[in-house]
């Protein structure tokens, strides 16, 4: 389907209108696609030129992380299923193809989405709060969550889904003429096209953009730290502090997340956690208790952690949406745990959208969903006390 190109009128109201259902509407989750997708692409006259069914819109490029076996086979060690696969087949996560011996990526410069959102959707509420993120996404991933929200782009091959070609150069005059601060790859699962990452990161941050990846982290040690040596921050969505659930629900396996995590942590960048709080599914409070431990041991007690409302969506539509109460329970179970900063989202207007000084409990920050009402955090220290709060500020 071809979307007809907004004028500057219309843009301006689409984007207005759409802020305040995000806002309004419980039940828009924070990681889903912008519903207006070509709203936001207005960035060369090429992308609405582009005929979105064109065979030439994916450029492959060899792919990163693989070792190459008899018989032409090659075995892919990006993530840890470490699949082996035969000429002509595709990766579990859509983005590679063994052609003829030598495994080529099929996700590059070709993405799915460009759009300009709060960086607060990430979620980042540590980051650069109420700047603006200009989030990428290419098709495909490694995992198989049964409530994805963005599964008509995630769970397809990425030359189906890409809707412009999009090089690192048009990712840095994007930034620039959308005046963003930093590029966000986000919507469904990054760290299936990591050539794209470090290519777009590198060359962007050394413009002085900064770069954000927020990801599943479904991801072996090797590619986790190349991609680190050129981006600033990570949200990670630890699904479940529970290994059954990530087997039945996401298809993967608990222990390489945690591992991510601490690799990101090893590697001095910026982290924030995800956990949305399916009922019946990962919502028991004494596991949710592990779980802020667990971070609080060996992430720290500064980790911001964001806890989120389920809506139904994909192959989870019968179940119904999480009581608000529960995420307000997970939320005071985290600080009773000790942990400094802790969100809600998916719930708006709440208490839990706002960062408060974790010295003198004064509100530093106010927000209405993604929208800062007030800041009170100069530099980020607090207003009220001097109080220096962990994050990237300036």
């Amino acid at each position: 389907m071809q979307h007809k190109r907004p004028n500057s009128d219309e843009r301006t109201a689409i984007s207005r209108r759409e802020f305040f259902k995000q806002v309004s509407n419980l039940g828009l989750a924070t990681t889903s696609l912008p519903l207006a997708l070509n709203v936001f692409l207005d960035f060369n006259q090429k992308i609405w030129a582009q005929d979105r069914s064109s065979k030439d819109i994916s450029k492959l490029i060899e792919a990163q992380y693989y070792e190459k076996l008899a018989d032409n086979k090659i075995k892919c060690t990006l993530c840890p299923n470490l699949h082996i696969y035969a000429p002509g087949e595709r990766s579990f996560c859509f983005t590679r193809v063994n052609h003829k011996g030598v495994l080529m990526s099929h996700a590059y410069n070709n993405p799915c989405t460009i759009s300009v959102d709060p960086i607060e959707k990430g979620p980042f509420n540590h980051f650069l709060p109420d700047t603006n993120s200009l989030s990428i996404a290419l098709g495909g991933c490694n995992l198989r969550c049964l409530y994805c929200q963005n599964w008509q782009v995630s769970m397809e091959k990425p030359e189906k889904t890409a809707k412009c070609d999009w090089t690192k150069e048009d990712a840095l005059d994007g930034v620039k003429k959308k005046e963003c601060k930093t590029i966000c790859y986000t919507y469904t699962e990054p760290m299936v096209y990591p050539e794209y990452i470090k290519e777009v990161s590198a060359y962007t941050s050394s413009k002085g953009i900064r770069n954000l990846v927020c990801t599943a982290a479904f991801v072996n040690p090797q590619p986790l730290k190349d991609i680190c040596k050129t981006v600033s921050g990570f949200a990670v969505t630890l699904k479940a502090f529970n290994d059954k659930f990530y087997q039945k629900i996401c298809g993967q396996s608990l222990g390489t997340i945690l591992q991510s995590m601490e690799t990101i942590k090893a590697e001095k960048k910026h982290l924030e956690i995800v956990n949305l709080i399916v009922p019946s599914y990962n919502d028991d409070l004494e596991v949710i208790k592990k779980m802020c431990q667990w971070v609080k041991k060996n992430l720290g007690q500064d980790t911001p952690l964001h806890f989120g409302r389920f809506h139904a969506e994909y192959k989870l539509k019968d179940l119904p949406d999480t009581p608000v109460k529960t995420v307000e329970q997970a939320r005071q179970i985290a600080f009773d745990e000790g942990l400094k900063h802790v969100y809600t989202f998916n719930v708006a207007p709440h208490e839990g959208n706002n960062t408060y000084c974790p010295a003198c409990k004064q509100p530093v920050i106010k927000r209405l969903a993604f929208k800062m009402l007030e800041n009170n955090l100069p530099k980020g220290a607090c207003k009220f006390c001097g109080h220096k709060l962990a994050g990237v500020w300036e």
